[in-house]
């Protein structure tokens, strides 16, 4: 064995940076290694061609107060940028409609609601207030009742039809990709308490790539580092065997934390218990088809999202101004529909996704053809963990025999609380105390 470590890290995403940054700070030698070419994950920006884009999350909600004062740790407080009353235009067939993001006084104005929906919002609202001090928004399993319930039957009984047809779904297939029916109600009944009363979403000064940036300081990161196995003895340290390059090596560690994706994880431990083995395989994510498109003219600020009755390939369309501060020309953000992402996916459409949506483009913005200046297709294979029925109290009971068990060997990831960078972050914090506590 080359080397030996308090820890070793695999995987670079937020949750495997924040444990690392928790660990060094307590004392712990810590090898991060990603297989990729840039940490963060689905954390950061990219940039091809001069057509700048994040590689997913775009912003982060203020409710988490661990993540905040992660945030106040890392120095980061004050180069948050708030967002306020974000909102998008809805395209239906019958209409336009203003959809606000976060709940509010407005969501009682949005047209197609009936009069009784609109007199359910207030006590649906106070049910969400006293629920507050119940639910944690970076744990989907504390709401329990509600992951039994798919988010499309819950909002219909909850608050009714057209609720969820004009306001839960295009936000939810425009911001997330999920559809309502494929999906527990747990996210919605644990971040809607804590949205309440919130006017703003935040974005980073220095962008998302300043916050994997900045837990790294200090960090001992190799990128292109694949992980091949992650071994656990009944005896000896753990080892790790790893392509770095062109070589492979065998890393020794007294913890290891594996902090990939959730279905990735499995295939590296040969000795998994079953019933870990089990959930792990049962992980899936949904996947997310971007184009985006650099213009040689600029264009206003637009965004639209889409009802489902009648909408086309693009969930989510936004117009994005020339910042000559920051040397960017205006672009286009064209996301795919889960249906047209499921389609591109099948048909072995994912490196080139601009025909299918070509045609909705043009309707959409008919000086395409005129300002067009480059594309890019971004596919993110694995973009959100589907939190399906039930899945969220089976991803307790894992973390509840992961904290039970002696093993040496610790998971991490979004996939076990919220699907939302707060969720990563707070599974990695999550994840250090348990090996600090070993």
């Amino acid at each position: 064995m080359s080397e030996h470590h308090d820890v070793i890290v695999v995987g670079s995403g937020i949750a495997g940076l924040v444990a690392a940054y928790r660990l060094t700070r307590a004392g712990r030698s810590v090898r991060i290694l990603e297989a990729g070419d840039q940490i963060g994950g689905r954390v950061g920006e990219r940039d091809t061609r001069g057509i700048r884009y994040n590689t997913g999350a775009r912003l982060l909600y203020p409710f988490s107060r661990p993540f905040n004062a992660l945030l106040d740790d890392l120095g980061l407080t004050g180069d948050l940028i708030p967002v306020h009353h974000l909102s998008a235009q809805c395209i239906g067939p019958d209409g336009d409609w203003l959809v606000e993001l976060m709940p509010g006084p407005k969501s009682l104005m949005t047209p197609g609601l009936s009069l009784g929906e609109r007199l359910r919002f207030v006590p649906y609202g106070l049910s969400m207030l006293a629920a507050r001090a119940r639910t944690d928004p970076d744990d989907a399993a504390s709401a329990p009742a509600a992951d039994a319930e798919p988010l499309d039957a819950y909002t219909r009984r909850r608050m009714g039809p057209n609720v969820l047809a004009r306001m839960v779904e295009p936000i939810f297939r425009g911001t997330r990709a999920w559809n309502a029916e494929e999906i527990s109600a747990a996210f919605f009944a644990s971040t809607t308490p804590h949205l309440i009363g919130k006017s703003h979403v935040n974005v980073l000064k220095g962008g998302m790539n300043q916050l994997p940036a900045t837990l790294a300081q200090g960090s001992q990161v190799t990128c292109n580092a694949r992980v091949l196995a992650v071994e656990d003895p009944s005896s000896g340290p753990c080892r790790v065997t790893a392509r770095i390059g062109e070589d492979e090596t065998v890393l020794s560690a007294d913890h290891v934390l594996v902090a990939v994706e959730g279905d990735r994880a499995a295939p590296l431990l040969a000795d998994l218990p079953p019933e870990d083995r089990a959930f792990l395989d049962s992980v899936r994510y949904n996947s997310l088809g971007v184009v985006h498109y650099r213009l040689s003219g600029d264009v206003p600020a637009r965004m639209n999202f889409f009802a489902r009755d009648g909408a086309g390939p693009i969930a989510t369309y936004q117009q994005l101004p020339a910042n000559a501060a920051k040397g960017q020309a205006a672009q286009i953000y064209a996301q795919l529909s889960p249906e047209a992402a499921r389609h591109a996916a099948e048909t072995g459409q994912t490196g080139d996704l601009h025909p299918i949506i070509e045609d909705q483009l043009r309707q959409l913005f008919p000086g395409f053809d005129a300002q067009y200046a480059d594309r890019h297709t971004q596919w993110i294979q694995r973009k959100l963990p589907t939190f399906s029925t039930g899945y969220a109290m089976q991803a307790k009971a894992f973390r509840d025999r992961q904290d039970a068990s002696a093993r040496r060997v610790t998971f991490a990831g979004d996939y076990l609380q919220q699907s939302l960078v707060t969720g990563a972050a707070a599974s990695g914090e999550r994840a250090a105390r348990r090996i600090l506590g070993a």
